[in-house]
């Protein structure tokens, strides 16, 4: 069958004939793959080796990449209880490393020993091929009409696991209202993520303010402002003083990995403020961090945590969310998806363009 493959640090994917998978075990699911999402995280393993030599599945030279996924039930096992064949399917990223508290109870999001593997990342083969087979444990049902947008739950995840670990920062505060009392938040960004993560605080009724590098008359800003949110361009923003132009803010998603951002962002919370970083700034920078923002950090009790992957409870919110979000605001979750590739786009598909939010690659 025909897949999409890569080697980490080759700086390129193409198409290949790979073998059939088979069900192995009593809970395997035979699935047929139908769209994939493109992400940084693609381009990424792409183009950087792991140190590590865990990059590859074990007895393969290479990777069957993408994470971000819809297919359909082809086929189940004997063991599978909860899904059928003709049922669509999003399938979760992370597998558990075996060996800590966290991944022995489902966590694997939080791995204490680092070495927990992704499909289609680090260690086993992704989603970008014309059939997989996967337990059925890692399998999510999403209904049919969700089939074109259902790559972005994956996207979508990420930041439902920042509001949880926001409104937990904040639990121990005397208030009360959603999010543990946030009433003003900001998203630092234009991607999918960062534009999802608008979507949901809307979705919320938070008052949300967005702020990234395109102009405020640009499709990002357009979509942002569809939902009820205010956006601004980062060019009217001064990063010393950044309180000045945005105001402050309960609650903050930090979604470029700028890590400039980072650390200016820490000056735009709010008394009991929480900082949530979930773009990692990837190069090793070093970047000035004037002693005043830390002794705030002191003197307004703000936090400051990152965010990584996400557990069941964020699938399951993703999914959703994703369909309340089509309803509150039409057309706004469609247009994130702003470029569509077949299987024999590879060469291209994975390319960085103007305009580009999400680009999905459609198997059949």
């Amino acid at each position: 069958m025909r897949a999409i493959v890569t080697r980490p640090g080759a700086g390129r994917a193409w198409l290949t004939e790979v073998a059939e998978p088979v069900l192995a075990n009593a809970d395997d699911v035979l699935v047929e793959m139908l769209h994939v999402g493109v992400c940084g995280t693609d381009r990424h393993v792409m183009s950087f080796p792991m140190r590590s030599g865990r990059s590859l599945p074990v007895g393969d030279d290479f990777l069957v990449i993408g994470h971000e996924a819809v297919g359909r039930i082809l086929k189940a096992g004997d063991g599978v209880h909860s899904l059928r064949v003709g049922d669509v399917v999003v399938p979760t990223v992370r597998r558990g490393c075996g060996a800590c508290p966290a991944c022995n109870v489902g966590q694997a999001d939080l791995c204490f020993t680092g070495n927990a593997r992704e499909r289609g990342i680090v260690g086993l083969h992704g989603f970008l091929s014309e059939r997989i087979v996967e337990r059925e444990e890692h399998l999510l049902r999403v209904p049919d009409e969700l089939v074109p947008v259902a790559p972005l739950v994956e996207s979508l995840c990420t930041p439902e696991k920042a509001l949880r670990r926001i409104a937990n920062a904040r639990a121990h505060l005397p208030v009360g209202g959603t999010l543990s009392g946030v009433e003003r938040a900001l998203v630092t960004g234009s991607g999918p993520i960062a534009l999802l993560a608008v979507l949901a605080l809307r979705l919320r009724g938070i008052e949300t303010c967005a702020v990234a590098r395109q102009s405020a008359g640009g499709q990002a800003a357009g979509l942002v402002e569809r939902c009820g949110a205010t956006y601004i361009s980062l060019q009217e923003v001064d990063l010393e003083q950044p309180r000045e132009r945005l105001g402050a803010f309960d609650a903050i998603i930090e979604a470029t990995g700028a890590v400039e951002l980072s650390v200016a962002m820490l000056a735009a919370l709010a008394p009991n403020g929480v900082l949530d970083l979930v773009g990692g700034p990837p190069e090793r920078k070093a970047v000035p961090i004037h002693a005043s923002v830390l002794g705030a950090m002191v003197g307004r009790n703000l936090t400051l945590l990152g965010s990584v992957n996400a557990n069941a409870d964020d699938w399951l919110a993703g999914v959703r969310d994703l369909q309340q979000m089509r309803v509150a605001y039409p057309g706004v979750v469609e247009e994130l998806i702003t470029h569509r590739y077949g299987m024999g786009d590879a060469e291209v598909a994975f390319e960085r363009l103007p305009g580009q939010i999400k680009a999905v690659i459609s198997i059949t």
